[in-house]
């Protein structure tokens, strides 16, 4: 039987963010950095290399500093605020 893509790569635990190394632990490594968005899939947050951004969209009139990811995989961004919520929710 053939192995799926995200069956076979070995994600390096090492090289993750201290939120993705937390999150891999908690919810699971199957299908990490393919498949996002589902229900058991654990949120979290990374902040955004400083660059040139867009605004972010609550009105706050901020800078996307920071993006929401679930398993691996980036989902949305927005102000700290915005994705902080998104990840509680």
């Amino acid at each position: 039987m053939m192995k799926k893509p995200w069956e076979t790569s070995i994600t390096d635990l090492s090289t993750m963010s201290p939120a993705a190394r937390s999150a891999a632990m908690r919810g699971g490594m199957e299908g990490w950095g393919q498949v996002g968005g589902l229900p058991e899939h654990i949120r979290y947050m990374e902040a955004l290399v400083p660059k040139s951004r867009k605004l972010c969209h609550c009105g706050c009139r901020s800078r996307k500093s920071h993006v929401g990811k679930s398993n691996g995989v980036a989902l949305m961004s927005g102000c700290e605020l915005v994705v902080r919520r998104w990840v509680r929710a």
